[in-house]
């Protein structure tokens, strides 16, 4: 199924509606496209605060925190910044038991740290793409605009629920026009504990690549090869629905 919406939020609340009203309460696969140039939505923000309070009450983390695993936004204040800012705190936030398994955002400047070798994927695609004054020329072949979050020697167990890495890859994808396009594949993904937070996430890291590689973030797909509800109870499922599905 491919989902499309000319906003994060309104692609979030389409697929609600599609997982929701499914009998198995999952989908699979879904593709979640929705685009990255729009104006915020009037009712964005109240819909924001209705799923923050629903995570406090299920003792989820807001879905703000659940995207900075994947960019953590609040770095961003000048890019150039933003590997070594991580760097400098990773040690604090590596304690937090919710990292405990991993963290996405590390996985992508330190893969392979665990074995010694870590490798800043989005660094390397940054200096593959622009090209490295007196080293290299610009390479824009898109297999090379590829990192990782799975790790095989990490995540390859038999542990009945794993829990980290859902994400296993972003893309960045240029286009003729300078805009860009970010695909993410998800091996499961859960809608409303993680979902609208991974959108954010995905969208956040979008933008800083494509500064960063002198284009424009134009559109986020995010292809969960299992979608579901993650045991959300229906009514809230309903109240957001009732409140929030006449836009859209």
């Amino acid at each position: 199924m491919i989902v499309q919406g000319t906003s994060m939020s309104e692609c979030w609340l389409k697929v609600l509606m599609a997982v929701s009203s499914s009998r198995a309460g999952e989908i699979s696969p879904l593709i979640a496209n929705y685009s990255a140039t729009s104006i915020r939505p009037s009712y964005q923000d109240d819909l924001e605060n209705d799923l923050n309070d629903h995570l406090k009450k299920i003792e989820k983390p807001e879905f703000e925190t659940t995207a900075s695993t994947i960019f953590p936004k609040s770095l961003a204040g000048s890019d150039d910044k933003v590997f070594e800012r991580f760097d400098k705190i990773w040690k604090y936030i590596k304690k937090d038991k919710l990292n405990y398994k991993g963290h996405y955002f590390r996985r992508l400047v330190a893969f392979n740290e665990k074995n010694g070798s870590p490798v800043n994927q989005l660094k390397h695609i940054i200096e593959t793409y622009n090209g490295i004054d007196g080293v290299r020329k610009p390479v824009h072949r898109r297999s090379a605009l590829i990192a990782l979050t799975f790790d095989p020697t990490q995540d390859h167990t038999a542990q009945v629920m794993r829990g980290f890495p859902c994400l296993q890859q972003v893309c960045f994808l240029p286009k003729k026009n300078g805009k860009m396009t970010l695909n993410a594949i998800y091996a499961m993904q859960h809608l409303v504990n993680r979902g609208y937070g991974n959108y954010l996430g995905l969208k956040n890291l979008g933008e800083f690549m494509a500064r960063q590689m002198g284009l424009e973030l134009e559109e986020v797909n995010c292809i969960a090869s299992v979608i579901d509800m993650a045991g959300t109870d229906r009514a809230f499922t309903k109240k957001i629905i009732s409140k929030y599905g006449k836009y859209v």
